[in-house]
């Protein structure tokens, strides 16, 4: 009677170590982008500014479980990769601020030449935490005039 309750215990166990629980995820409490229209021309240009106010938390009930590894703010220009503004590749934190203010004209851009009508200016907030759960968020600026 014993080798069946036994067995059955064993298989139990098994079964139960073998469930992962999902990973918590990575909460964008907030991605806020002011656009500061610098030169009044009343479009988007190269003469404008953006104010980037970004918050990420992770979601686990304890701080010691789950945290923030590495981040990156960066952005292309034309789907081409531009440059990091900002980022850090050696962190343990439980919640991301990033308060950062872009002048467009001041980007350097990839290739030859400068921003152009039409142009599409993508920045990138990227971030991982210990679980390798990943979080990303995309704003564009198309150039108008």
């Amino acid at each position: 009677m014993k080798s069946p309750i036994l067995l059955f215990s064993l298989f139990a166990l098994v079964i139960l170590s073998s469930c992962e629980r999902e990973p918590p995820p990575l909460e964008l409490e907030r991605f806020d982008v002011r656009w500061y229209d610098d030169d009044n021309s009343g479009t988007q240009t190269i003469g404008d500014a953006l104010r980037f106010d970004i918050n990420v938390n992770t979601t686990d009930s304890d701080p010691d479980d789950q945290y923030i590894t590495e981040w990156e703010f960066s952005y292309f220009v034309n789907n081409h990769f531009g440059g990091i503004l900002q980022a850090d590749e050696r962190v343990s934190i439980n919640s991301l601020l990033v308060d950062l203010e872009v002048y467009i004209d001041n980007l350097a851009v990839p290739g030859p030449g400068g921003l152009d009508q039409g142009d599409v200016v993508e920045f990138r907030l990227w971030c991982i935490d210990n679980y390798d759960t990943q979080l990303e968020q995309v704003h564009r600026f198309v150039i108008e005039e």
